[in-house]
């Protein structure tokens, strides 16, 4: 009796993708297996902000590079007033680093002066262990005031309802240390 060999759900699902894939490759004469599919993808096509408006000098063209992805590929200038500062470098053997700050605010009739505003952290990684002309563009990576997550600006988009849920807790925070009365 032939008893077929029992295999995880997650086997399973590997081999059924793996097996799809490779009956459509098949038709054009490539087979892969799951890892040399994984190696092999193109996350290009994934794209959502493309680095290669960033070049020397780094610290100039990410700042601008910074204020076009927030006003026309975020649109987050409709909803806050921001300001976009430089905040330094640093460099260790394998790159050079810049570093970025953008602080938005949501000011309102009733409090022209916002009452709390949110730091958004950019950094900018260029390395140096590859010849220059086949670099490429640098990652740029940023991180929410409060996250510990940062995230790479090619492929997450800053959402206006991080920094809007940031800044509700804020408030949130400032009222009941005015409940207690402390100062």
């Amino acid at each position: 009796m032939n008893i077929p060999e029992i295999k995880s759900y997650e086997e399973q699902a590997i081999d059924t993708v793996v097996s799809v894939i490779n009956r459509a490759k098949e038709k054009l004469g490539v087979r892969q297996t799951l890892k040399q599919l994984a190696n092999s993808r193109d996350f290009a096509c994934n794209v959502k902000l493309s680095m290669k408006p960033i070049g020397p000098p780094f610290a100039i063209t990410s700042e601008k590079f910074i204020n076009y992805a927030i006003e026309k590929k975020w649109k987050l200038g409709e909803t806050f007033m921001y300001i976009v500062r430089y905040m330094g470098g640093s460099k260790d053997e394998v790159s050079q680093y810049y570093y970025f700050e953008a602080i938005f605010s949501q000011p309102t009739v009733a409090y022209p002066i916002p009452q709390a505003q949110v730091s958004v952290f950019f950094r900018l990684e260029d390395k140096h262990i590859e010849p220059p002309d086949e670099r490429g563009v640098p990652l740029m990576y940023f991180r929410v005031e409060g996250h510990y997550t940062e995230h790479d600006m090619r492929y997450v988009a800053l959402s206006a309802d991080w920094i809007l849920a940031m800044i509700k807790m804020k408030i949130k925070l400032f009222q009941r240390i005015e409940a207690i009365r402390i100062f």
